[in-house]
């Protein structure tokens, strides 16, 4: 069975290198990033989080 590994939203932050749950937003609402899985307190499935920064995040083509 796959390992499923949950990041909290400082820890995402943290891997964009971005300060702001606001950019969390822009990204999640206009560049494609994972939504979170849980919302109170949010949390992120690590393994989306990677891909979407290994396929290019904000850079990527939008679909």
């Amino acid at each position: 069975m796959a390992n499923i590994e949950m990041i909290d939203e400082k820890e995402a932050m943290s891997m964009l290198k971005v300060s702001s749950r606001a950019t969390i937003w822009k990204y999640t609402e206009y560049h494609n990033f994972p939504k979170p899985i849980r919302t109170h307190p949010k949390q992120y499935l690590k393994s989306a989080v990677e891909n979407w920064i290994l396929s290019g995040g904000i850079n990527r083509i939008s679909s």
